[in-house]
Formats: structure tokens, C-alpha cells, sequence
């Protein structure tokens, strides 16, 4: 299992930043196999009957940052995150969108020590999510950075999960020149998970988004890539993403490997 919400370069461990008054952090357990992304539809996102459609403030167009090492020992993590974030979004347009439209992904530093002004920079350009970051050292600069900013956030906790070797050449695919894998299939669930929150809110604001992130991994309609979850979302029925990574359920303080914590969300 693996985390996306703590990594560090050399003995990683597990590591939760303490919960904010503005954030609160659901952890998502992953196991099991990737299935390519099936074509959705590109109407209008349907919300969960059991929950209050919220006022939309996004502008149509999903942004997501995703704020993962340029450089030092954790590098070749960020550039397989960031390689996982951009063959999600290119399977997610593949499907359709979100809303009909290309979703948009930003990268920013999140090097220990630049992370939080990479997230003061990301929110200056408007985007309505986050993913990453891959370093433990980091994860308390972006934790605080996107709470202030009011941006809810998608990172790993712990240890990479394995993948089978399909996933693998296809986030080779999108970059043959990665050193490594790890990371990758976590930014990939990640951003799938944001769009699908978007979908079910109607919305791609951040306080929407927010709002519907748990929603994404807590129904009872098992689907595992996004275009599939999407036929899910137009039937009505509350999806369970189980994503490329697994199997994945909320376990809130979850702190094992092979887990996605999010953070920034309402209370």
C-alpha cells in the first residue's frame, strides 16, 4: 500500500502534518491493478443525490498544481509524480474532460524550502487543487501553504505502491526519460480523484471540490478508471474509485503505505 502525503528521499517514513482548524485529513487505502481509462460521457457532472449541490465558484476550466521536487536526492520522484499527474489528464480528456473541457496541469517546486511559495504561486494562478508533495521534508510547508490558501490538496503517505508493468510503460510513455516509477501511479489516482470530485460537485471550485473529495472513494459502484466512474456518475449511483493503485477506502489518520491523505478540506 502507499501514501501520498509524506515521502522522504532515503528511509522514507510514514508522517502526517497535524490537523489544521481549516483542514482535515482522510486517508485513503490502495491495493491492486491499473485498468485503462474507459470513454464518459462529456455532459453536464451530475452531483450525489445525498449531498447538497454547493454554489458554483470555479470558472470551468480544472486546474490542478501539483507541487512535487525539481530537484535534490527526492527528483526523480517528482518528475514520476509529475509524469503520473499528466497521463491521468490526458486519459481524463481522452474521456471526455471534466465538464467537457481539458483539464490543466501546473507543475510547481515542492523542494523542501520552496514548496510553500510554489503553492502561494500555484493559488496566484488560480488553480483549484493540489497533488503532491513526494518529500516528507516538504510536507509541512505545503500542508500549511494550502490550507492558508484555502486549496485542498491530494499527497501520498509512506511508501510507494507497486504497480503492474502495463501502468508502468504507459507513465514511460508519457516520459521516457524517468529514472524511476515511484510516486507515479499515487499522482495519477490523485488527479483522477480531483476530477471526479469536480464532476460530482457540478463544480470545479476549490471549496467544491473539497467538499466531494471523500465522496469519491466511499460509495458502493466500484469503478477503476475515470471514464468508467463517469458512467457510474450519469447513472446516479455513488462510485467507489479503486484507481490504478488499488482498492481505495477512506481511513482517516491512516498512516500505512499505500495510502492518499487529503488535506484542506472543509470542516
Amino acid at each position: 500500500m502507499t501514501q501520498h502525503t509524506v515521502f522522504a528521499p532515503n528511509g522514507r517514513g510514514p508522517h502526517l502534518a497535524a490537523l489544521t482548524a481549516l483542514a482535515a485529513a482522510v486517508a485513503v487505502s490502495l491495493t491492486g491493478c491499473f485498468a485503462s481509462a474507459a470513454p464518459g460521457d462529456t455532459s453536464a457532472p451530475t452531483p450525489v443525490a445525498s449531498m447538497a449541490q454547493p454554489m458554483p465558484t470555479g470558472d470551468g476550466t480544472l486546474t490542478i498544481g501539483v507541487v512535487v521536487a525539481f530537484g535534490g536526492a527526492d527528483a526523480a520522484l517528482g518528475t514520476a509524480s509529475l509524469a503520473g499527474a499528466e497521463l491521468a489528464a490526458r486519459d481524463i480528456d481522452e474521456a471526455g474532460g471534466v465538464g467537457g473541457k481539458p483539464l490543466v496541469v501546473v507543475p510547481g517546486d515542492g523542494t523542501a524550502g520552496k514548496a510553500a511559495a510554489s503553492v502561494s504561486a500555484l493559488a496566484a494562478k488560480a488553480v483549484d487543487a493540489l497533488v503532491g508533495p513526494n518529500s516528507e521534508a516538504a510536507q509541512g510547508e505545503v500542508d500549511s501553504a494550502a490550507v492558508a490558501a484555502g486549496i485542498p490538496a491530494v499527497t501520498a503517505v509512506g511508501e510507494a505502491e507497486a504497480v503492474d508493468e502495463g501502468f508502468t510503460a504507459r507513465l514511460r510513455s508519457s516520459d521516457p526519460t524517468l529514472a524511476g516509477t515511484a510516486f507515479g501511479a499515487e499522482s495519477y489516482d490523485a488527479v483522477v480523484m480531483i476530477a471526479l470530485a469536480a464532476k460530482l460537485a457540478g463544480d470545479d471550485g476549490r471549496a467544491s471540490i473539497a467538499q466531494f473529495l471523500p465522496a469519491v472513494t466511499s460509495g458502493t459502484a466500484q469503478c477503476s478508471s475515470y471514464g468508467a466512474c463517469l458512467d457510474a456518475i450519469t447513472a446516479r449511483v455513488p462510485i467507489r474509485y479503486t484507481g490504478v493503485t488499488g482498492q481505495l477506502s477512506t481511513a482517516a489518520g491512516s498512516t500505512s503505505a499505500g495510502t492518499l491523505a487529503l488535506a484542506g478540506l472543509a470542516p
